[in-house]
Protein backbone atom coordinates (compact mmCIF):
# COMPACT_ATOMS: atom_id res chain seq x y z
CA UNK A 1 0.00 0.00 0.00
CA UNK A 2 2.76 2.00 0.69
CA UNK A 3 4.79 1.68 -2.26
CA UNK A 4 1.30 2.28 -4.40
CA UNK A 5 0.96 5.78 -2.66
CA UNK A 6 4.48 6.65 -3.44
CA UNK A 7 3.98 5.78 -6.53
CA UNK A 8 0.93 7.92 -6.96
CA UNK A 9 2.63 11.37 -5.21
CA UNK A 10 5.78 10.60 -7.99
CA UNK A 11 3.65 10.08 -10.56
CA UNK A 12 1.93 14.26 -9.69
CA UNK A 13 5.49 15.09 -8.52
CA UNK A 14 6.64 14.35 -12.08
CA UNK A 15 3.50 15.71 -14.51
CA UNK A 16 4.56 18.15 -16.99
CA UNK A 17 1.93 20.26 -15.21
CA UNK A 18 3.92 21.30 -12.49
CA UNK A 19 5.35 25.04 -12.85
CA UNK A 20 9.10 24.35 -14.21
CA UNK A 21 12.35 25.43 -12.06
CA UNK A 22 14.52 28.43 -12.95
CA UNK A 23 16.43 27.49 -15.58
CA UNK A 24 20.03 26.88 -14.33
CA UNK A 25 20.84 24.45 -17.23
CA UNK A 26 22.91 22.18 -15.22
CA UNK A 27 22.92 19.13 -13.19
CA UNK A 28 23.69 21.84 -10.49
CA UNK A 29 27.00 19.98 -9.02
CA UNK A 30 29.43 21.80 -6.97
CA UNK A 31 33.19 22.01 -8.84
CA UNK A 32 34.47 19.12 -6.44
CA UNK A 33 31.36 17.06 -7.35
CA UNK A 34 32.18 17.66 -11.54
CA UNK A 35 36.31 16.75 -10.40
CA UNK A 36 35.06 13.30 -8.56
CA UNK A 37 33.19 12.56 -11.81
CA UNK A 38 35.93 13.68 -14.08
CA UNK A 39 38.47 11.48 -11.80
CA UNK A 40 36.25 8.66 -11.95
CA UNK A 41 35.30 8.82 -15.80
CA UNK A 42 39.16 8.64 -16.09
CA UNK A 43 39.71 5.42 -14.30
CA UNK A 44 37.57 3.68 -16.16
CA UNK A 45 39.15 4.93 -19.52
CA UNK A 46 42.60 4.04 -17.97
CA UNK A 47 40.96 0.46 -17.41
CA UNK A 48 39.94 -0.18 -20.78
CA UNK A 49 43.67 0.77 -22.01
CA UNK A 50 44.86 -1.56 -19.37
CA UNK A 51 43.04 -3.86 -20.47
CA UNK A 52 44.23 -3.66 -23.99
CA UNK A 53 40.29 -2.77 -26.18
CA UNK A 54 42.90 -1.10 -28.99
CA UNK A 55 44.14 -4.42 -29.51
CA UNK A 56 41.06 -5.89 -30.31
CA UNK A 57 41.06 -8.85 -27.28
CA UNK A 58 40.05 -7.24 -24.13
CA UNK A 59 41.79 -8.72 -21.65
CA UNK A 60 39.24 -10.27 -19.32
CA UNK A 61 38.13 -13.48 -17.91
CA UNK A 62 34.15 -13.49 -18.72
CA UNK A 63 34.36 -14.60 -21.97
CA UNK A 64 33.53 -11.12 -23.36
CA UNK A 65 36.92 -10.18 -24.49
CA UNK A 66 36.59 -10.59 -28.18
CA UNK A 67 32.62 -8.87 -27.80
CA UNK A 68 31.99 -6.46 -30.46
CA UNK A 69 29.23 -4.39 -28.14
CA UNK A 70 31.42 -4.27 -24.91
CA UNK A 71 34.52 -3.43 -26.96
CA UNK A 72 32.60 -0.54 -28.90
CA UNK A 73 31.10 0.91 -26.23
CA UNK A 74 34.56 0.89 -24.38
CA UNK A 75 35.70 2.65 -27.44
CA UNK A 76 33.26 5.10 -27.65
CA UNK A 77 33.94 5.83 -23.92
CA UNK A 78 37.53 6.32 -24.80
CA UNK A 79 36.35 9.01 -27.70
CA UNK A 80 34.50 10.93 -24.70
CA UNK A 81 37.59 10.74 -22.22
CA UNK A 82 39.66 12.30 -25.16
CA UNK A 83 37.19 15.21 -25.65
CA UNK A 84 36.74 15.84 -21.81
CA UNK A 85 40.18 15.89 -20.77
CA UNK A 86 42.31 15.97 -24.52
CA UNK A 87 44.34 12.99 -23.52
CA UNK A 88 45.54 11.75 -26.97
CA UNK A 89 46.03 8.16 -25.94
CA UNK A 90 42.41 7.69 -25.12
CA UNK A 91 41.67 8.43 -29.13
CA UNK A 92 44.44 6.45 -30.27
CA UNK A 93 43.06 3.17 -28.17
CA UNK A 94 39.77 4.15 -29.45
CA UNK A 95 40.80 4.03 -32.94
CA UNK A 96 42.92 0.65 -32.72
CA UNK A 97 39.77 -0.73 -31.58
CA UNK A 98 37.59 0.34 -34.81
CA UNK A 99 40.33 -0.86 -36.60
CA UNK A 100 39.87 -4.14 -35.89
CA UNK A 101 36.40 -3.94 -35.85
CA UNK A 102 36.11 -2.72 -39.41
CA UNK A 103 38.81 -5.75 -39.99
CA UNK A 104 36.10 -8.60 -38.61
CA UNK A 105 33.19 -7.33 -41.04
CA UNK A 106 32.10 -10.50 -43.14
CA UNK A 107 31.08 -10.13 -46.58
CA UNK A 108 27.93 -11.62 -48.40
CA UNK A 109 25.85 -11.07 -51.08
CA UNK A 110 21.69 -10.02 -51.14
CA UNK A 111 19.62 -12.08 -53.67
CA UNK A 112 19.40 -8.79 -55.82
CA UNK A 113 22.79 -8.99 -56.32
CA UNK A 114 24.12 -5.73 -53.93
CA UNK A 115 27.01 -6.31 -52.00
CA UNK A 116 26.55 -6.63 -48.08
CA UNK A 117 28.29 -7.25 -44.64
CA UNK A 118 27.66 -8.10 -41.34
CA UNK A 119 29.70 -8.52 -37.93
CA UNK A 120 29.75 -11.71 -35.62
CA UNK A 121 28.82 -10.87 -32.36
CA UNK A 122 32.06 -11.95 -30.86
CA UNK A 123 31.51 -14.59 -28.41
CA UNK A 124 31.78 -18.30 -28.02
CA UNK A 125 28.33 -18.64 -30.59
CA UNK A 126 29.43 -16.51 -33.01
CA UNK A 127 26.19 -15.24 -33.45
CA UNK A 128 24.72 -12.91 -36.25
CA UNK A 129 23.15 -11.02 -33.94
CA UNK A 130 21.74 -7.11 -34.97
CA UNK A 131 21.57 -5.64 -31.18
CA UNK A 132 25.26 -6.15 -30.75
CA UNK A 133 25.96 -5.16 -34.60
CA UNK A 134 23.94 -2.04 -33.79
CA UNK A 135 25.80 -0.82 -31.20
CA UNK A 136 29.20 -1.37 -32.45
CA UNK A 137 28.20 0.00 -35.91
CA UNK A 138 27.00 3.35 -34.06
CA UNK A 139 30.28 3.62 -31.95
CA UNK A 140 31.95 3.40 -35.57
CA UNK A 141 30.33 6.13 -37.05
CA UNK A 142 31.23 8.62 -33.96
CA UNK A 143 34.69 7.80 -34.77
CA UNK A 144 34.54 8.78 -38.63
CA UNK A 145 35.21 12.39 -37.31
CA UNK A 146 38.52 11.41 -36.21
CA UNK A 147 39.69 9.15 -38.95
CA UNK A 148 42.59 10.40 -41.14
CA UNK A 149 41.37 9.73 -45.16
CA UNK A 150 42.21 6.40 -45.66
CA UNK A 151 40.60 5.05 -42.08
CA UNK A 152 37.19 7.66 -43.18
CA UNK A 153 37.16 5.33 -46.44
CA UNK A 154 37.14 2.17 -44.77
CA UNK A 155 35.34 3.27 -41.86
CA UNK A 156 32.16 4.59 -44.32
CA UNK A 157 32.15 1.52 -46.26
CA UNK A 158 31.83 -0.66 -43.49
CA UNK A 159 28.83 1.39 -42.29
CA UNK A 160 27.07 1.42 -45.65
CA UNK A 161 27.83 -2.21 -46.07
CA UNK A 162 26.27 -2.95 -42.72
CA UNK A 163 23.10 -0.56 -44.08
CA UNK A 164 23.14 -2.35 -47.24
CA UNK A 165 22.90 -6.17 -45.11
CA UNK A 166 19.83 -4.83 -42.78
CA UNK A 167 17.94 -3.56 -46.06
CA UNK A 168 18.78 -6.15 -48.67
CA UNK A 169 20.03 -8.74 -46.45
CA UNK A 170 21.81 -12.14 -47.95
CA UNK A 171 20.66 -14.63 -50.66
CA UNK A 172 22.09 -17.60 -48.11
CA UNK A 173 22.40 -18.41 -44.97
CA UNK A 174 26.61 -16.68 -44.56
CA UNK A 175 27.58 -19.33 -42.03
CA UNK A 176 26.76 -22.03 -44.29
CA UNK A 177 24.40 -24.01 -41.30
CA UNK A 178 21.40 -24.44 -43.80
CA UNK A 179 19.23 -21.60 -42.38
CA UNK A 180 18.40 -19.44 -45.34
CA UNK A 181 18.88 -16.69 -46.30
CA UNK A 182 16.94 -13.19 -46.21
CA UNK A 183 15.64 -9.90 -47.98
CA UNK A 184 16.57 -7.92 -45.14
CA UNK A 185 15.53 -7.38 -41.91
CA UNK A 186 13.84 -3.77 -41.90
CA UNK A 187 9.88 -4.44 -41.72
CA UNK A 188 8.32 -2.59 -44.26
CA UNK A 189 4.59 -2.73 -44.62
CA UNK A 190 2.22 -3.79 -42.06
CA UNK A 191 1.34 -3.19 -38.37
CA UNK A 192 5.56 -3.45 -37.52
CA UNK A 193 6.66 -1.45 -40.12
CA UNK A 194 9.67 0.61 -39.34
CA UNK A 195 10.94 -2.22 -36.66
CA UNK A 196 13.72 -5.02 -37.26
CA UNK A 197 14.43 -8.26 -36.87
CA UNK A 198 17.18 -9.76 -35.04
CA UNK A 199 19.16 -11.55 -37.35
CA UNK A 200 19.63 -14.96 -37.16
CA UNK A 201 17.98 -16.78 -33.77
CA UNK A 202 17.75 -20.27 -32.02
CA UNK A 203 19.08 -21.60 -35.89
CA UNK A 204 16.81 -19.88 -37.86
CA UNK A 205 16.32 -16.26 -39.49
CA UNK A 206 14.51 -13.94 -37.15
CA UNK A 207 12.80 -11.31 -39.19
CA UNK A 208 10.16 -10.93 -36.81
CA UNK A 209 10.11 -7.76 -34.06
CA UNK A 210 13.28 -7.37 -32.20
CA UNK A 211 13.17 -4.21 -29.86
CA UNK A 212 16.96 -3.89 -29.43
CA UNK A 213 18.11 -4.38 -32.89
CA UNK A 214 15.04 -1.64 -33.63
CA UNK A 215 16.96 0.66 -31.24
CA UNK A 216 20.34 -0.46 -31.91
CA UNK A 217 20.39 -1.39 -35.68
CA UNK A 218 17.11 1.18 -36.38
CA UNK A 219 17.07 4.35 -34.39
CA UNK A 220 20.35 5.02 -33.25
CA UNK A 221 22.48 3.08 -36.27
CA UNK A 222 20.57 4.76 -39.05
CA UNK A 223 20.59 7.67 -37.64
CA UNK A 224 24.13 8.27 -36.74
CA UNK A 225 24.54 7.05 -40.73
CA UNK A 226 22.66 9.98 -41.70
CA UNK A 227 24.33 12.16 -40.06
CA UNK A 228 27.09 11.34 -42.26
CA UNK A 229 25.81 10.76 -45.18
CA UNK A 230 22.44 12.81 -45.49
CA UNK A 231 20.78 9.90 -47.31
CA UNK A 232 17.10 10.45 -46.62
CA UNK A 233 16.68 6.46 -46.69
CA UNK A 234 18.29 6.74 -44.14
CA UNK A 235 16.46 9.14 -42.02
CA UNK A 236 13.22 7.69 -43.17
CA UNK A 237 14.55 4.42 -41.29
CA UNK A 238 15.83 5.46 -38.63
CA UNK A 239 12.47 7.70 -37.92
CA UNK A 240 10.19 4.64 -38.66
CA UNK A 241 12.03 2.44 -36.13
CA UNK A 242 11.44 5.83 -33.22
CA UNK A 243 7.76 5.60 -34.11
CA UNK A 244 7.61 1.66 -33.43
CA UNK A 245 9.48 1.49 -30.11
CA UNK A 246 7.20 4.48 -29.43
CA UNK A 247 3.87 2.72 -30.50
CA UNK A 248 4.27 -0.07 -28.30
CA UNK A 249 5.47 1.37 -25.37
CA UNK A 250 3.10 0.34 -22.73
CA UNK A 251 0.90 2.58 -21.22
CA UNK A 252 3.27 3.24 -17.57
CA UNK A 253 6.32 4.17 -19.85
CA UNK A 254 8.02 0.65 -20.26
CA UNK A 255 9.44 -0.31 -23.49
CA UNK A 256 8.35 -4.22 -24.10
CA UNK A 257 11.50 -6.59 -24.89
CA UNK A 258 9.85 -8.64 -27.53
CA UNK A 259 12.39 -11.19 -29.82
CA UNK A 260 11.26 -13.62 -32.19
CA UNK A 261 7.65 -13.05 -31.24
CA UNK A 262 7.81 -13.59 -27.86
CA UNK A 263 7.61 -11.14 -24.91
CA UNK A 264 9.80 -10.82 -21.87
CA UNK A 265 9.71 -9.62 -18.46
CA UNK A 266 12.80 -10.80 -17.53
CA UNK A 267 15.07 -7.58 -18.87
CA UNK A 268 12.98 -3.87 -18.22
CA UNK A 269 16.40 -2.11 -17.95
CA UNK A 270 18.42 -3.32 -20.42
CA UNK A 271 16.46 -2.49 -23.19
CA UNK A 272 15.28 0.89 -21.34
CA UNK A 273 18.83 1.48 -21.71
CA UNK A 274 19.28 0.40 -25.69
CA UNK A 275 15.42 2.58 -26.67
CA UNK A 276 17.38 5.28 -24.59
CA UNK A 277 20.48 5.15 -26.75
CA UNK A 278 18.44 4.92 -30.07
CA UNK A 279 15.33 7.75 -28.91
CA UNK A 280 18.37 9.69 -28.54
CA UNK A 281 20.53 9.62 -31.51
CA UNK A 282 17.49 10.41 -33.32
CA UNK A 283 16.78 13.17 -31.75
CA UNK A 284 20.44 14.54 -32.00
CA UNK A 285 20.58 13.26 -35.54
CA UNK A 286 17.00 13.37 -37.32
CA UNK A 287 16.60 17.21 -39.00
CA UNK A 288 12.60 16.51 -38.06
CA UNK A 289 11.41 18.65 -35.35
CA UNK A 290 7.90 17.23 -35.67
CA UNK A 291 9.59 14.16 -34.14
CA UNK A 292 11.48 16.15 -31.53
CA UNK A 293 8.47 17.62 -30.55
CA UNK A 294 7.04 14.20 -30.27
CA UNK A 295 9.44 12.92 -28.13
CA UNK A 296 9.82 15.91 -26.09
CA UNK A 297 6.35 15.47 -25.18
CA UNK A 298 5.98 11.99 -25.10
CA UNK A 299 8.97 10.43 -22.78
CA UNK A 300 7.69 12.22 -19.64
CA UNK A 301 5.69 8.75 -18.74
CA UNK A 302 8.68 6.57 -19.56
CA UNK A 303 11.14 9.43 -17.21
CA UNK A 304 7.86 8.55 -14.45
CA UNK A 305 8.67 4.61 -14.86
CA UNK A 306 12.28 5.50 -13.92
CA UNK A 307 12.08 7.52 -11.26
CA UNK A 308 9.18 5.04 -9.71
CA UNK A 309 11.56 1.82 -10.47
CA UNK A 310 15.32 3.73 -9.05
CA UNK A 311 16.39 1.92 -5.96
CA UNK A 312 16.77 3.72 -2.73
CA UNK A 313 20.68 3.69 -3.34
CA UNK A 314 20.28 5.45 -6.74
CA UNK A 315 20.92 2.23 -9.13
CA UNK A 316 18.08 0.62 -11.00
CA UNK A 317 17.94 -3.26 -10.89
CA UNK A 318 18.89 -6.16 -9.11
CA UNK A 319 23.21 -6.41 -8.14
CA UNK A 320 24.85 -7.89 -10.66
CA UNK A 321 22.50 -9.09 -12.23
CA UNK A 322 22.58 -9.25 -16.47
CA UNK A 323 19.44 -6.30 -16.58
CA UNK A 324 21.35 -4.93 -13.89
CA UNK A 325 24.83 -4.37 -15.82
CA UNK A 326 23.32 -3.10 -18.70
CA UNK A 327 20.88 -0.46 -16.96
CA UNK A 328 22.85 2.44 -16.46
CA UNK A 329 22.01 4.29 -19.46
CA UNK A 330 18.82 4.50 -18.48
CA UNK A 331 19.96 7.99 -16.39
CA UNK A 332 20.88 9.39 -19.91
CA UNK A 333 17.25 9.98 -21.16
CA UNK A 334 16.61 11.54 -17.69
CA UNK A 335 19.72 14.13 -17.93
CA UNK A 336 18.70 14.74 -21.57
CA UNK A 337 14.75 15.39 -20.24
CA UNK A 338 16.19 17.72 -17.35
CA UNK A 339 18.31 19.57 -19.67
CA UNK A 340 16.23 19.30 -23.01
CA UNK A 341 12.43 19.32 -21.73
CA UNK A 342 12.03 20.34 -18.06
CA UNK A 343 13.91 20.74 -15.19
CA UNK A 344 11.94 18.98 -12.58
CA UNK A 345 13.56 19.15 -9.50
CA UNK A 346 12.41 15.22 -8.97
CA UNK A 347 14.33 14.47 -11.91
CA UNK A 348 17.57 16.40 -10.81
CA UNK A 349 17.10 14.54 -7.42
CA UNK A 350 17.05 11.35 -9.40
CA UNK A 351 20.55 12.34 -11.89
CA UNK A 352 21.93 13.23 -8.05
CA UNK A 353 21.31 9.69 -6.55
CA UNK A 354 22.67 8.03 -9.51
CA UNK A 355 26.00 9.78 -9.49
CA UNK A 356 26.22 10.31 -6.35
CA UNK A 357 26.22 6.22 -5.69
CA UNK A 358 29.20 5.79 -7.94
CA UNK A 359 31.56 8.50 -6.66
CA UNK A 360 31.82 5.80 -3.66
CA UNK A 361 34.45 3.61 -4.53
CA UNK A 362 32.71 0.91 -2.63
CA UNK A 363 29.54 1.27 -4.24
CA UNK A 364 31.76 0.96 -7.64
CA UNK A 365 33.18 -2.22 -6.66
CA UNK A 366 29.88 -3.63 -5.43
CA UNK A 367 28.45 -2.62 -9.05
CA UNK A 368 30.82 -4.43 -10.57
CA UNK A 369 33.15 -1.45 -12.03
CA UNK A 370 36.39 -2.57 -12.86
CA UNK A 371 35.55 -6.04 -12.46
CA UNK A 372 32.22 -6.64 -15.31
CA UNK A 373 33.25 -5.09 -18.81
CA UNK A 374 29.59 -4.55 -19.79
CA UNK A 375 29.10 -3.31 -16.19
CA UNK A 376 31.97 -1.08 -16.40
CA UNK A 377 31.22 0.07 -20.13
CA UNK A 378 27.65 1.61 -19.29
CA UNK A 379 28.24 3.24 -16.43
CA UNK A 380 31.19 4.99 -18.46
CA UNK A 381 29.14 5.94 -20.90
CA UNK A 382 26.50 7.58 -18.34
CA UNK A 383 29.66 9.18 -16.36
CA UNK A 384 30.56 11.04 -19.75
CA UNK A 385 27.01 12.16 -20.25
CA UNK A 386 26.20 13.84 -17.03
CA UNK A 387 29.57 15.67 -17.54
CA UNK A 388 28.57 16.86 -20.69
CA UNK A 389 25.22 15.91 -22.26
CA UNK A 390 25.17 14.78 -25.17
CA UNK A 391 29.23 13.99 -25.86
CA UNK A 392 28.23 9.87 -26.08
CA UNK A 393 25.68 10.58 -29.29
CA UNK A 394 27.87 12.68 -31.18
CA UNK A 395 28.86 12.30 -34.72
CA UNK A 396 30.57 14.86 -36.78
CA UNK A 397 32.58 17.35 -34.87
Amino acid sequence: MKKTLLAIILLLFVSDSLIPTQNENDLMMSPETEQEIRRFLEKICDWAIDRQVGSGVLQVDDGRSRSIFVNSNLARILIAGYEINGNQHYLEQALGWFDVLVSRQKYTTAANGTETAFWLDGTKHENIYLGDAGTAATALAGAVRYADENRRQDYMRALELYAAFMQHGTEKDPQNKNRGGSDGWIIKHGPDRGALGCGYYRNQVSTAPYTIATSNSGAAFFSALYALTGNPDHKNIAANAVMWLMKNRKTTGEFPYVLHNEERDNWPLDTMSYVTEGLLFAYYHIDDQDLKDYLESSLNKSVQWLIIRQNKNGTWGKLRSEDQQRSPVVVNLLNWYYQNVYENPYVLKSIQRNYRYYLCSKNAERFGVFELPVATGFVGLAQAEILNTGITYRIEN
